[in-house]
């Protein structure tokens, strides 16, 4: 992937729409279950890592850097 301007903008979008997306159900989570919701505590626990790269299809084992490449990221 080349880094050229709209290649930055739309891997931005694509990362953005991911992380609303989990917010808002993270929230919507904790409402059900009558806990607060602190983005400085979802956004520094390792379940925030592992709900984006869920939902943008990275596994972390050994082969993630040979998925990241044929994604062509």
């Amino acid at each position: 992937m080349d880094y050229l301007p709209n290649n930055i903008e739309d891997g931005y979008e694509y990362a953005v729409t991911i992380v609303r997306k989990n917010v808002t159900y993270e929230k919507d989570r904790r409402d059900q279950k009558g806990e607060t919701y602190s983005h400085s505590s979802y956004f520094k626990s390792a379940q925030c890592r592992i709900d984006y790269n869920t939902v943008a299809g990275i596994s972390e084992n050994y082969d993630l850097i040979e998925k990241l490449i044929d994604k062509g990221i």
